[in-house]
């Protein structure tokens, strides 16, 4: 009997030990639904950026869950489309965030819709508004028109877009603006087999 009970005792002993560990190595979840604060780490421009060009934002708080382990989390966009202000033409700023890096290391490829940013008008008061995204507005358009969805936001998996109403302006996002991107779907955050691209 008392083998047994030694036997249980050190099965018991060694899950304890076993669990923090278990944690630690496990993935952890970023859920569908979920908002991300962030800060552009440089600038991006619709009269000098172009299709393909990649940028990175820092995670700041309010941290997803209130959990500190996104201090400092990355993420990594690219711009979709651009359109240069020019004379009877409107400026248009489209991108997408491909994934989000932890600083512990933890990585994964996400599908996020721009909530609201500050952006900048070029003006000669150069005012900074903060809007709503138009890619989120026009999504939900397209979506509810066409497919009868209220995801709309994901639609084209455009992140977000911005507009301007004075065809002789661009519009853009300054290094250190604040940026809000809301998870479209939930992603297990794993540590890579090997060192994530940047």
């Amino acid at each position: 009997m008392n083998t047994i009970r030694r036997v249980i005792a050190t099965a018991v002993g060694a899950l304890f030990v076993a669990l923090p560990f278990a944690a630690i190595a496990g993935p952890g979840y970023l859920s569908a639904g979920t908002m991300v604060t962030s800060h552009m780490n440089g600038t991006i421009d619709s009269g000098s950026a172009h299709a393909g060009d990649k940028f990175s934002m820092t995670a700041v708080a309010p941290y997803p869950n209130n959990k500190s382990v996104y201090s400092d989390a990355q993420l990594y966009g690219h711009i979709t489309r651009v359109v240069s202000a020019g004379q009877g033409q409107n400026p248009v700023l489209e991108f997408a965030i491909d994934r989000i890096v932890l600083a512990d290391g933890r990585i994964a490829n996400v599908q996020m819709v721009l909530q609201t940013q500050q952006t900048q008008r070029h003006n000669n008061i150069g005012n900074v508004a903060l809007t709503a995204a138009a890619g989120m507005i026009v999504g939900n358009m397209v979506g509810k028109t066409l497919f009868k969805s209220n995801l709309g936001g994901a639609a084209g998996l455009i992140a977000g877009a911005l507009y301007a109403n004075n065809k002789r302006t661009n519009v853009s996002m300054r290094q250190g603006s604040v940026v809000v991107m809301q998870m479209l779907q939930t992603v297990a955050l794993n540590y890579p087999s090997t060192t994530a691209a940047r």
